[in-house]
């Protein structure tokens, strides 16, 4: 179900423990899949010795085809409010693509790795927070191929810009340890994403409903 790469989940569970991990906070583990739209935004490929390219992009997100989209999340709760440590994987696959992009995608990853507030109002949970995004772009411009053996641990990840986090949710308990996690977001990110020669600045507004299960530690 994951993504290949240098084990993103595991160091956005280590992170959220070493934070928060006290012996006084309310627990827990989450993973929930889900689908995102991603609404029209601004691409821009600078490349040197050619004008730019400029483009309000639009993207696939392939959630359910793999690596599927999920968002895993680390949470402490005390008094109802909460930190929570969260990486939430996302496709970019670019659509309608002019003649010079022979593709673009961020297929293994527009990952968002996401430190969030949040807080229990009557029956819900608010949520807003602030992150990095981890990005695994694929793309080719011009003919040129980008190379994937680059960037963090020769991996093919970047990290490429900032990320931002709103939304509302609810838990439904199924047992003393387990609970059904319902939600709904809103993300926002700028990131820079190398391209032979060059590089891509793209822009990210994306709507988010997510189902999965949580557990208490």
């Amino acid at each position: 179900m994951f993504h290949r790469g240098p084990g993103w989940p595991g160091i956005a569970l280590l992170l959220g423990w070493t934070l928060f991990g006290n012996g006084q906070s309310l627990r827990f583990v989450e993973l929930s899949p889900g689908d995102a739209y991603c609404l029209p935004a601004p691409l821009i490929i600078r490349q040197t010795g050619h004008p730019d390219i400029s483009l309000t992009a639009r993207y696939r997100t392939e959630s359910f085809k793999t690596p599927f989209y999920y968002a895993l999340r680390l949470s402490f709760w005390q008094n109802r409010r909460g930190w929570e440590v969260e990486l939430l994987h996302l496709k970019l696959f670019l659509t309608h693509k002019p003649e010079e992009i022979q593709r673009f995608s961020i297929s293994h990853g527009f990952n968002l790795l996401t430190l969030l507030r949040g807080w229990k109002i009557n029956r819900f949970l608010i949520r807003v927070g602030v992150g990095v995004v981890i990005a695994h772009p694929e793309n080719t411009v011009r003919n040129q191929k980008l190379p994937e053996n680059r960037g963090i641990f020769r991996a093919g990840y970047y990290l490429s810009g900032v990320a931002l986090h709103a939304g509302v949710g609810r838990r439904f308990v199924l047992n003393r340890r387990l609970h059904l996690n319902v939600e709904g977001r809103i993300t926002a990110a700028g990131a820079s994403v190398p391209v032979i020669q060059g590089s891509a600045t793209v822009w990210h507004v994306g709507m988010h409903l997510l189902m999965g299960l949580g557990y208490r530690l």
